[in-house]
């Protein structure tokens, strides 16, 4: 029911909007016939420029190629060859020498001969060494107390030379090997006692004969020396005699 009066409101708000409309236009279009009409005023024809018509620009001509121009090459002429010979001159026949007898000369009689001096032989060379090593006594001193040898071990420029075995023995003995020091021991204080090796081999004076020498290692009988051979005695012995109980041997590399 509410909806049916909201539309019947509507419709009469919309037939009175209509006739108002109606009305007013009516109205203008009366209002507008019985005004004067303006005479409309001539628009003056705008003028026209004349624009002048472009010249044609006339056309570059091509400019002609130039043409080579021939020039003929003379042909060489051919410069003739001219040989000239050197006549050899035939060679002239020397004349054959006669043979001409010599006077007969004196015979001379053969010089005396002289006696060649004889030329003396070259120096031999010196043989090498042997052995390695070489021995020596270089001192002998005489001691109640023990027997024994000692001595150096050197190189070729005569400094010590140490880890060098010595084998050293006697008749009926095998004897023993002493291994030489870098270092110099001084042992007794009396001068000459100096050694770098040193060999035991008897309490007391020993009347023997003793023989040492240079191996390889220790254990070993092959010599690389020359083997040395001592004498010691048991008497006399005391330090103002000439007994011979204590011998030092130095050793040094050929």
């Amino acid at each position: 029911m509410k909806s049916m009066r909201n539309r019947m409101v509507i419709l009469a708000l919309a037939i009175t909007v209509i006739l108002g409309l109606l009305a007013c236009s009516t109205t203008g279009g009366l209002i507008s016939r019985n005004d004067p009409t303006a005479t409309p005023t001539k628009t003056p024809k705008p003028t026209f420029t004349i624009t002048p018509t472009p010249t044609d620009t006339p056309i570059p001509t091509d400019t002609p190629t130039p043409t080579a121009t021939f020039t003929p090459t003379p042909e060489a002429t051919n410069t003739p060859i001219v040989l000239t010979a050197t006549p050899t001159e035939e060679p002239t026949e020397t004349p054959v020498p006669t043979n001409t007898t010599a006077p007969p000369t004196a015979t001379r009689r053969p010089p005396t001969r002289v006696p060649a001096t004889a030329t003396p032989a070259p120096p031999t060379n010196t043989p090498a060494p042997q052995f390695a090593w070489r021995g020596e006594v270089t001192a002998t001193f005489p001691n109640c107390a023990f027997t024994g040898l000692f001595g150096h071990t050197l190189d070729r420029n005569g400094g010590l030379a140490g880890n060098v075995w010595i084998h050293y023995w006697t008749d009926g003995w095998n004897g023993a090997w002493a291994l030489s020091s870098w270092t110099e021991d001084k042992g007794q204080s009396y001068v000459g006692d100096e050694k770098n090796w040193d060999a035991y081999l008897a309490d007391g004076p020993r009347a023997a004969t003793w023989y040492a020498c240079v191996v390889a290692e220790q254990n070993s009988w092959d010599c690389i020396s020359n083997t040395m051979t001592v004498q010691t005695v048991a008497e006399p012995c005391d330090s103002t005699s000439n007994g011979i109980q204590v011998v030092r041997i130095t050793f040094r590399q050929n």
